[in-house]
């Protein structure tokens, strides 16, 4: 219809009707661009604050994992520091039997609790993380995230420190008291230590014994250093994940409120 219009007016060479027909066209195709364009801003801005709150979510939910897993690692130091209080001095194993038969091993257990990030990586899966428009808040998560994909690299490290020490440590207890330990507790959290120190295992002289043959073995006990820094390395990395994480719920939190 318009067409048609259009062509009579040309034909009559109405300039001037022409000029106007064509401009209420134009007008009309650019108030429907920027209709089109504001309702895909109000949805780009909606899905925004779905993924700002659900990203809050997800690293909010990793700290008090990482926080037990910093007293996990930090319970596990004390393991090696009595275990190389043993093996200076063998008598030590008697004050506390039940922990130093856990400690033989449980001192070079490390634990990485796993981030949850399912928001991040649907941002980056999608193309959708340029809907958080805060150059700020991409670089605290950029940070927060990538330093973790980094700590994926010294794991092999780590494991292969816990099984030179099962190497290493192998014998020190009597099968009696590694079926004691693993009856008891398969793995000993903080929340279990006051039990564990409390637990009396029974039968002194074997406990002697134990910490006799771990005190005989100098490469065993020249070995427990290794054990300590693990943990301590293990302290140091989750709380540096803990700050990272502080900062991008600090930046995102400042950024939902000023949406």
């Amino acid at each position: 219809m318009f067409l048609k219009r259009l062509a009579g007016h040309i034909r009559k060479q109405d300039w001037f009707i022409v000029l106007i027909e064509l401009l209420v066209v134009v007008v009309g195709l650019m108030m429907a661009f920027q209709l089109d364009r504001w309702w895909e801003d109000i949805g780009d801005k909606k899905l925004e604050r779905v993924y700002i709150q659900r990203l809050i979510d997800d690293i909010e939910s990793d700290i008090p994992k990482l926080e037990s897993a910093i007293r996990l690692a930090d319970m596990r130091k004390d393991y090696a520091e009595l275990l190389m209080d043993v093996a200076g001095n063998p008598a030590v194993a008697a004050q506390q039997p039940a922990s130093f038969l856990v400690a033989v091993d449980q001192a070079s257990f490390t634990f990485s609790p796993a981030l949850r990030k399912a928001t991040y990586d649907d941002l980056r899966s999608t193309g959708n993380m340029r809907l958080i428009r805060d150059p700020e808040i991409k670089t605290r998560l950029h940070d927060y995230y990538s330093f973790d994909e980094t700590q994926l690299q010294f794991r092999p490290l780590q494991f292969s420190v816990e099984f030179h020490h099962f190497k290493l440590a192998n014998g020190v207890r009597s099968n009696d008291q590694v079926r004691f330990r693993q009856d008891k507790w398969m793995l000993v959290g903080p929340k279990d230590s006051e039990e564990v120190e409390n637990t009396d295992p029974g039968n002194p002289d074997e406990v002697m014994a134990a910490a006799e043959r771990l005190s005989n073995r100098p490469e065993l006990v020249s070995w427990l250093t290794q054990l300590r820094e693990l943990q301590m390395d293990q302290m140091l990395t989750h709380k540096k994940r803990i700050e990272f994480a502080n900062a991008a719920i600090e930046s995102l939190k400042g950024y939902g409120e000023s949406r």
